[in-house]
């Protein structure tokens, strides 16, 4: 990570100087406009200003990439906050895709309830072959008796029509979805079953918040955390709004 985040720094210093000239800064919908000729045919969602004197947010295809003020110039990485240290793209990654999962209905996902009724939760795109899938589900019990709710959206690795798609397919069509998934992500098997299913709009999804590997978890406040982490470290962030994904 660190020789990225030293590219995307050099590449900031000299954007970062138009705070000390004086070149008046774009319109929010000029820069837009100049920089839909410069790459046509992209998906420009927004254009936004940053914390940054004279850099600019872009979102394009679902990810988060930075201009100038002259919209010449794109820059993809990290912007962080020295002072707290917070990766703002990350945050501002994660209240994008939270936005994104609140369309997707609970009755198209698998969720684990606790024992008592909880309003917190995480979303986690999964895969029964995925060995810190497997190692996240064997542990559920220490999310779900904190009071967090595990939702799951099936995302099978090996792609659509794979034989892992047809085994997610199976734990959906079974007659208790919940301890098929158990089953399966204990190594055991589920009998083949077919039926309609949500998993063609799970990928869909993953593919707009640009997963690349699964797990990828999402907290009920936003936080977007790629990779495994210890149950009981997903309790603190939910609960205590300790971030987990550093």
């Amino acid at each position: 990570m660190m020789p990225r985040l030293l590219i995307a720094l050099s590449l900031l210093l000299p954007v970062l100087s138009f705070a000390d000239g004086p070149a008046e800064l774009p319109s929010l919908d000029a820069l837009r406009t100049g920089i839909e000729d410069k790459l046509p045919g992209i998906e420009l969602t927004s254009v936004a200003e940053t914390p940054a004197n004279g850099l600019f947010e872009v979102i394009i295809d679902g990810g988060i990439y930075y201009v100038d003020a002259s919209g010449d110039y794109l820059i993809e990485g990290s912007l962080i906050d020295l002072a707290s240290r917070e990766n703002l793209t990350e945050a501002r990654l994660g209240s994008l895709h939270t936005e994104l999962l609140a369309g997707m209905d609970e009755q198209d996902m698998l969720v684990y309830e606790p024992d008592e009724p909880s309003e917190r939760s995480i979303t986690v795109f999964t895969d029964i072959s995925c060995g810190y899938c497997r190692r996240l589900h064997a542990d559920i019990d220490t999310l779900l008796d904190a009071g967090v709710r595990v939702r799951y959206l099936l995302f099978p690795r090996a792609g659509l029509d794979s034989q892992g798609h047809k085994d997610l397919e199976s734990v959906w069509c079974a007659g208790d979805p919940l301890e098929a998934m158990t089953v399966a992500k204990a190594g055991g098997t589920v009998p083949p079953a077919t039926c309609d299913n949500p998993i063609e709009q799970h990928v869909a999804l993953a593919q707009q918040v640009g997963l690349r590997g699964t797990p990828l978890i999402y907290t009920d406040t936003g936080e977007r955390i790629p990779g495994y982490r210890e149950p009981a470290e997903l309790v603190r962030s939910v609960l205590d709004g300790e971030p987990a994904g550093q």
